[in-house]
Protein backbone atom coordinates (compact mmCIF):
# COMPACT_ATOMS: atom_id res chain seq x y z
CA UNK A 1 0.00 0.00 0.00
CA UNK A 2 1.18 3.69 -1.21
CA UNK A 3 -0.31 6.12 0.65
CA UNK A 4 -0.21 9.95 -0.33
CA UNK A 5 -1.12 13.20 1.15
CA UNK A 6 -4.33 14.67 -0.41
CA UNK A 7 -5.76 18.39 -0.17
CA UNK A 8 -7.88 21.29 -1.97
CA UNK A 9 -4.55 21.90 -3.76
CA UNK A 10 -3.69 18.48 -4.63
CA UNK A 11 -3.40 17.78 -8.38
CA UNK A 12 -5.29 14.30 -8.95
CA UNK A 13 -3.62 14.02 -12.21
CA UNK A 14 -0.51 13.58 -10.86
CA UNK A 15 -1.70 10.81 -8.72
CA UNK A 16 -3.14 9.20 -11.55
CA UNK A 17 -0.05 9.42 -13.06
CA UNK A 18 1.71 8.16 -9.75
CA UNK A 19 -0.69 5.14 -10.19
CA UNK A 20 -0.10 4.36 -13.59
CA UNK A 21 4.29 4.38 -13.17
CA UNK A 22 3.08 1.93 -10.25
CA UNK A 23 1.05 0.03 -12.56
CA UNK A 24 4.41 0.16 -15.36
CA UNK A 25 6.66 -0.55 -12.98
CA UNK A 26 5.54 -3.49 -11.12
CA UNK A 27 3.96 -4.92 -14.31
CA UNK A 28 7.79 -5.63 -15.44
CA UNK A 29 8.24 -8.07 -12.03
CA UNK A 30 5.29 -10.42 -12.80
CA UNK A 31 4.76 -11.33 -8.92
CA UNK A 32 3.15 -7.55 -7.47
CA UNK A 33 0.56 -5.62 -9.05
CA UNK A 34 -1.55 -2.23 -8.27
CA UNK A 35 -5.08 -3.62 -7.16
CA UNK A 36 -6.96 -0.27 -7.03
CA UNK A 37 -6.99 2.94 -5.41
CA UNK A 38 -9.39 4.66 -3.00
CA UNK A 39 -9.55 8.58 -1.95
CA UNK A 40 -10.76 9.76 1.25
CA UNK A 41 -9.44 11.43 4.04
CA UNK A 42 -7.46 13.33 3.08
CA UNK A 43 -5.51 10.47 1.54
CA UNK A 44 -5.13 8.83 -2.17
CA UNK A 45 -4.25 4.86 -1.23
CA UNK A 46 -2.94 2.82 -3.86
CA UNK A 47 -3.52 -0.75 -3.24
CA UNK A 48 -0.39 -2.74 -4.25
CA UNK A 49 -0.66 -7.35 -4.59
CA UNK A 50 2.58 -9.73 -4.17
CA UNK A 51 3.31 -12.85 -4.41
CA UNK A 52 7.32 -12.19 -4.08
CA UNK A 53 9.34 -11.04 -0.87
CA UNK A 54 7.90 -7.78 -0.10
CA UNK A 55 11.77 -6.27 0.09
CA UNK A 56 12.26 -6.35 -3.51
CA UNK A 57 8.80 -4.85 -3.88
CA UNK A 58 9.36 -2.24 -1.24
CA UNK A 59 12.87 -1.06 -2.85
CA UNK A 60 10.86 -0.85 -6.35
CA UNK A 61 8.58 1.36 -4.93
CA UNK A 62 10.56 2.98 -2.82
CA UNK A 63 12.96 4.20 -5.61
CA UNK A 64 10.01 5.36 -7.95
CA UNK A 65 8.41 7.27 -5.36
CA UNK A 66 11.83 9.30 -4.98
CA UNK A 67 11.74 9.54 -8.95
CA UNK A 68 8.64 10.96 -8.68
CA UNK A 69 9.92 13.38 -5.80
CA UNK A 70 6.82 12.36 -3.60
CA UNK A 71 8.92 9.44 -1.30
CA UNK A 72 8.85 12.18 1.48
CA UNK A 73 4.98 12.58 1.65
CA UNK A 74 4.54 8.85 1.33
CA UNK A 75 3.27 6.56 3.43
CA UNK A 76 4.27 2.72 2.79
CA UNK A 77 2.96 -0.31 4.47
CA UNK A 78 2.18 -3.68 4.19
CA UNK A 79 -0.13 -6.74 5.57
CA UNK A 80 -0.46 -10.32 5.53
CA UNK A 81 -2.92 -11.10 2.54
CA UNK A 82 -5.61 -12.17 5.76
CA UNK A 83 -4.49 -9.46 7.79
CA UNK A 84 -5.89 -6.55 9.24
CA UNK A 85 -3.08 -4.37 10.17
CA UNK A 86 -1.11 -2.56 8.36
CA UNK A 87 3.10 -2.26 9.43
CA UNK A 88 4.30 1.05 8.19
CA UNK A 89 7.57 0.52 6.48
CA UNK A 90 8.57 3.81 5.05
CA UNK A 91 9.29 6.18 7.03
CA UNK A 92 10.86 4.24 9.16
CA UNK A 93 10.34 6.68 11.79
CA UNK A 94 6.46 7.17 11.10
CA UNK A 95 5.05 6.42 14.65
CA UNK A 96 1.79 6.37 14.53
CA UNK A 97 -0.92 3.73 13.84
CA UNK A 98 -1.57 3.52 9.95
CA UNK A 99 -4.96 4.79 8.89
CA UNK A 100 -6.60 4.22 5.63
Amino acid sequence: MVQLPVSEATDFDSLVQIENGLIEILAKHRGARVDGHEIGRGRFNVFIVSDEPWPSVFGRIQAFLEFQEVLEDAVIATRAAEGEEYQVLWPSDHGRAFEL
